[in-house]
């Protein structure tokens, strides 16, 4: 029993020394805290010239980006850009060890990026403010957005927003650090060598977080619909070609046949709808002639040629396709109809200088056809009806 107590004292003893140990050696890896370097060399912050080592030992790194340090702290974030008007890019953050961007900036920055957004978007839906002049906008292949010049920019932001400073192509210049890389790029309108002129959207900005309009975005999907459709028609013509064409290297005699049957097929089809097109206009112009015949006064009778010419006019005024298929295919038959006509009379006459065919209808057709399209009106009273009278459609 006495041996194992000696071994538990020795084993705890072994564990103090270790712990002191521990320790003491703790106490040597302290580091002393770090500090900046001088920068730039001949930067001296209100007038000090610090030249002990305040407690650094010796333990000294770089001064921050855009950051003036002396005495090993970081004093002030003007390197390289000093102010504009009062307004500085960058300030130290609360510890003092890096430069952010200046509450001024930033308000700067949100209102440039507003600008591009909607500009962009103008660009996007051709709306009426879009930017029109070529030397002013520019979208490159392989970009989803354009650049717009430094001077446009300035404009927009200048008409549109309520910055206490006035924007310009310098001032975006001045504040292009401050700018997220990943929201906005500077870039050359032109291809020469030489400091930006032109700033637009990263294209790391995803289209769908762009305020596009309801009315544009339906543009668009008309677009990609349209797009879509004429893909999937070639496509099937695609298909369609190579399937004949395998069938006819397949079948090398029967493919003239199956030809011959498809080309009829399509002739008549195509005759049967014309025909039937034909039927459906030749009613209307027929009633449409006689209506004019029955209301041309006097027994002068009205020039065949004429009588077609305002029909035509009268039913297609700016349908010119629809009035040529009338001409050269209703109206022959309406000709034929009004010839087997025994209530015409048919002469010809000379009509500004041309001998025309005339067509009159005889007085009692007259009166009984102006007596039928008069609505209210019962056969053997007396009905006045002069050239105007309003007749059915």
């Amino acid at each position: 029993w006495a041996v194992g107590m000696i071994y538990v004292l020795s084993t705890l003893g072994g564990d103090v020394s270790l712990d002191q140990v521990d320790s003491t050696a703790a106490t040597d890896d302290v580091v002393s805290p770090a500090c900046y370097m001088d920068y730039p060399s001949d930067f001296y912050f209100s007038g000090e010239n610090v030249t002990e080592d305040n407690g650094c030992g010796g333990n000294y790194i770089q001064c921050p980006q855009w950051g003036r340090c002396h005495g090993g702290l970081l004093r002030d974030c003007n390197d390289g850009g000093g102010e504009w008007q009062g307004l500085v890019r960058f300030v130290p953050n609360e510890e003092g060890t890096s430069c952010f961007p200046s509450d001024g900036a930033l308000v700067i920055m949100e209102v440039v990026q507003d600008a591009l957004v909607n500009m962009t978007v103008s660009q996007s839906c051709r709306s009426s403010n879009m930017i029109t002049d070529p030397a002013s906008v520019l979208l490159k292949e392989q970009e989803p957005y354009p650049l717009f010049s430094l001077d446009v920019v300035s404009w927009r932001v200048n008409e549109a927003s309520e910055v206490d400073i006035t924007m310009s192509a310098d001032l975006l210049l001045w504040l292009q650090p401050v700018f997220d890389a990943a929201t906005v790029t500077f870039g050359q309108m032109s291809e020469t060598d030489g400091p930006p002129d032109a700033i637009g959207l990263s294209s790391e900005v995803p289209e769908h977080k762009l305020p596009v309009p309801f009315s544009c975005q339906m543009k668009f999907m008309f677009m990609e619909l349209f797009g879509w459709l004429l893909k999937f028609l070639y496509r099937v013509v695609v298909l369609l070609t190579q399937k004949s064409w395998q069938y006819m290297s397949t079948h090398p005699k029967s493919s003239p046949v199956v030809l011959m049957i498809l080309v009829a097929a399509v002739s008549i089809r195509r005759k049967t709808k014309h025909r039937a097109k034909v039927r459906e206009i030749f009613d209307i112009v027929k009633e449409e002639a006689y209506d004019r015949l029955a209301h041309c006064d006097g027994s002068g009778g009205y020039a065949a040629l004429h009588l077609r010419d305002d029909v035509g006019h009268a039913m297609y005024s700016s349908n010119v396709r629809e009035r040529l298929f009338m001409y050269n295919y209703v109206w022959p038959r309406v000709i034929v109809e009004v010839r087997a006509d025994n209530r015409v009379r048919k002469f010809r006459k000379a009509a500004d200088g041309k001998q025309l065919e005339h067509w009159d209808l005889n007085t009692n057709s007259k009166r009984g056809w102006q007596l039928r399209k008069t609505p209210n009106k019962t056969p053997g009273k007396h009905v006045e009806v002069t050239s105007s009278a309003k007749r059915d459609p």
